[in-house]
């Protein structure tokens, strides 16, 4: 349980960034545009982003990054990046997150958002190793408990056979004197 609620806290600030950042790259930027289908579809992605529909959401910037991926390319895959990364969402999954941020730096150097999809991709890249380790003291334990276990039935067992070895010494013990009074006789 206190590994749990330590995760737990290990990820509030990154869903505090992941989702200041998704509502600021996601809302801040459909004013300053003519209206039109690519206002109609970032309009309909803040939409999914607010009702927390992150499937939609992600589908929405899809859409995005693939009529529009010279004027939105870049952004579409840092707002699918953070919408990956956020602990929230359902279908979290840092490495697709990481692969997003990665595509954007190769894809758009000269983003805006390239100095952020670095710094992502070295938390996640943490954040994975971190899990990884995790995982792997987890089954190392489990492990240890499974030969813990083992043992304590090995020593049940042991226990049991000294005790039925003291009670056959003691039936032993209780002939011995029986005989031994009959000698005597």
């Amino acid at each position: 349980m206190g590994r749990k609620h330590f995760r737990q806290r290990q990820h509030f600030f990154l869903y505090i960034a992941c989702w200041l950042s998704l509502t600021l790259v996601g809302t801040g930027c459909t004013l300053l545009h003519k209206p039109g289908e690519e206002e109609k579809l970032l309009l309909q992605a803040e939409s999914s982003s607010d009702n927390g529909d992150f499937t939609k959401f992600v589908a929405d910037w899809r859409e995005i990054l693939e009529r529009f991926p010279n004027t939105r390319g870049d952004q579409a895959l840092y707002v699918m990046g953070m919408a990956y990364a956020f602990p929230k969402n359902p279908d979290a999954n840092y490495e697709t997150s990481m692969n997003l941020f990665k595509t954007l730096i190769r894809e758009y150097p000269e983003s805006v958002f390239i100095n952020q999809a670095k710094i992502w991709t070295h938390i996640l890249d943490n954040s994975i190793k971190k899990d990884e380790e995790i995982d792997k003291k987890n089954r190392e334990i489990e492990l240890l408990k499974n030969k813990l276990k083992a043992e304590d039935k090995k020593i049940r067992n042991l226990t049991n056979q000294i005790k039925r070895l003291k009670e056959i010494d003691l039936g032993i013990e209780e002939k011995k004197r029986e005989i031994l009074p009959e000698n005597g006789k």
